[in-house]
């Protein structure tokens, strides 16, 4: 079985198991400030990293299913990059939320032509149009805290990669 197939089953697995404990409805906040991170796989490497994205999102309206946010991301491997973007996130039931974030990221390229004893910085970074899709679920809230399992995939041109791992945010 691949790495996808299994982190797809144990991301529906997690969404069904806690969908079954999330009965109380929360109070909405026009405002998140969230953290999501975890494990990192990169399709053009073949290899696993660690990655951290963290959002802002304001709601439309006091009751609105809709945000607009922006986002800032870093994942290491041996194909790391930065990402910025812009988007907007939906609630589409209670607690589950789905984040859709078009973006630049800049890639990280080393110039293998220079032998390791040049003592300049030949890294380069390239900017390419990178798609960021977040599927969050709030499993505990506290107040104006909440915590949950996240999972996401991000596409670029020549670093397309997925994540599963934790998502914390503060709402105000």
């Amino acid at each position: 079985m691949s790495y996808i197939t299994k982190l797809l089953f144990i991301s529906i697995y997690l969404l069904g198991v806690t969908t079954i404990y999330a009965q109380e409805h929360h109070h909405h906040l026009e405002n998140e400030i969230g953290l999501s991170t975890g494990a990192v796989y990169s399709f053009e490497h073949k290899e696993w990293g660690t990655g951290v994205h963290i959002h802002y999102f304001r709601m439309l309206g006091e009751h609105s299913k809709w945000s607009l946010g922006a986002e800032v991301e870093s994942v290491w491997s041996d194909g790391n990059h930065y990402t910025i973007g812009a988007g907007v996130k939906y609630e589409i039931i209670d607690r589950l939320n789905i984040g859709l974030l078009p973006g630049i990221t800049f890639l990280k390229h080393h110039d293998e032509t220079h032998t390791s004893h040049t003592q300049h910085d030949d890294s380069k970074y390239e900017s390419l149009f990178s798609l960021h899709v977040e599927v969050v679920y709030d499993l505990f809230h506290w107040e104006h805290f909440h915590l949950g399992p996240a999972v996401d995939y991000s596409w670029t041109k020549n670093d397309p990669h997925c994540a599963i791992g934790v998502h914390a945010a503060y709402c105000f």
